[in-house]
């Protein structure tokens, strides 16, 4: 692979005249001129992969921080076993919300940005169904104890329809919410499950962690605690998914899978916490994916892409025909800049030659192959 070193040469010799070492910002040049390129056309090499385990019934995750916009090429099972009627469709954000639990087969994607954190919207069939532990919709069966009081049905703020559970946390302490339910067996999910927990709180000050423990008594539970959300941080007055990953629960006692009735939530606080509400509690085997997309991060060092510069030794993961654009790139966003947009006729031609002759012979010889979302557009 050419090298950043390597580049910079090449440019050079294109602008005849022109030193680099006087070009301010030249790095940063040389990375706005690889964003440009993804933008106009589709390159191959300007891909990457990320692996997404996917849970039954939650459709939130984080997207790749290095995606070029929406730029989706496919979405797939890892490993070999993909069939013909697995097929991805992108939708508009409204879409996906009111069709994301008819989807017969294969999956639909979004995509939604929150505060700066990009997150890719998922529906699928393909995860295992969950283990609903409790829809936390009514009241009977729990016990408010600890820091916890005022346990009541709400029928006004919910993460599911009809209702949540609310509750408030007072001072400084540990507030639970016990409940046995029906015996179940799922022995299966011991170690691998992951336990979705649906919160929403007024406040994230005072808000401390989050534990759970299942088990099959009081005495015989596994407990895994967490800090913050499924996709970052607590947020303020938002329902969220808290995720628990029992493969590193500890455990209490001998706790059987074979026959789990046993459910705690606990909230530790260092203030109070007024209509704290839990909206949902289940268990979801993990289904492993793999997203494929378009990134202007086509600089490699020490095995690792990266959309900015490092330092000339940083390779470029393009081949001769994508980085023959990316040289010529450059060389019309140098010059660009250093003219303050006024083109002397070698850049003019440079730009001209890019638009009439190198872009449209390589988008023909490589389409693309991005997914475009389908709906109604004005």
């Amino acid at each position: 692979m050419f090298t950043v070193g390597q580049l910079k040469d090449g440019v050079s010799g294109l602008l005849q005249g022109l030193d680099l070492n006087n070009v301010t910002g030249l790095n940063k040049a040389l990375e706005r001129a690889a964003r440009t390129l993804v933008q106009k056309a589709d390159i191959p090499e300007a891909s990457a992969k990320q692996a997404i385990t996917l849970y039954d019934e939650v459709y939130d995750y984080a997207a790749p921080t290095n995606i070029f916009g929406g730029s989706l090429i496919d979405f797939r099972p890892q490993g070999n076993s993909r069939n013909s009627n697995d097929y991805v469709y992108k939708k508009g954000i409204e879409q996906f919300d009111r069709t994301k639990a008819l989807l017969p087969n294969g999956y639909m994607l979004t995509f939604e940005n929150n505060k700066g954190v990009g997150i890719v919207r998922v529906a699928s069939p393909k995860p295992t169904a969950r283990v609903i532990l409790d829809n936390m919709d009514v009241t009977t069966d729990w016990t408010a104890a600890g820091s916890a009081s005022g346990l009541a049905k709400d029928e006004t703020v919910y993460y599911n329809s009809p209702s949540s559970l609310r509750f408030t946390l007072t001072g400084s302490d540990t507030g639970t919410l016990t409940k046995a339910i029906n015996q179940i067996d799922i022995d299966t999910y011991e170690d691998v499950c992951i336990g979705f927990l649906a919160i929403r709180t007024p406040s994230i000050t005072n808000l401390t962690s989050i534990s759970v423990r299942v088990g099959s008594s009081a005495s015989a539970y596994d407990e895994v605690s967490d800090t913050d959300g499924f996709l970052g941080a607590f947020t303020v007055d938002e329902w969220l998914l808290v995720a628990f990953d029992f493969s590193g629960a500890t455990s209490t006692g001998t706790p059987d899978w074979n026959a789990i009735d046993y459910v705690q939530i606990r909230v530790a606080h260092t203030g109070t916490i007024t209509n704290f509400r839990v909206g949902g509690f289940w268990l979801a085997l993990p289904s492993p994916h793999e997203m494929i997309y378009q990134t202007a991060a086509i600089f490699l060092r020490s095995g690792a892409l990266s959309k900015t510069i490092t330092d000339d030794t940083d390779e470029i993961t393009l081949n001769d025909a994508a980085y023959n654009l990316y040289e010529h790139e450059c060389a019309v966003t140098i010059a660009e800049q250093a003219s303050g947009g006024n083109l002397d006729g070698v850049a003019l031609g440079y730009k001209n030659k890019l638009k009439n002759e190198l872009y449209p012979q390589y988008i023909s010889d490589n389409p693309s192959e991005e997914i475009r979302s389908i709906g109604s557009y004005a």
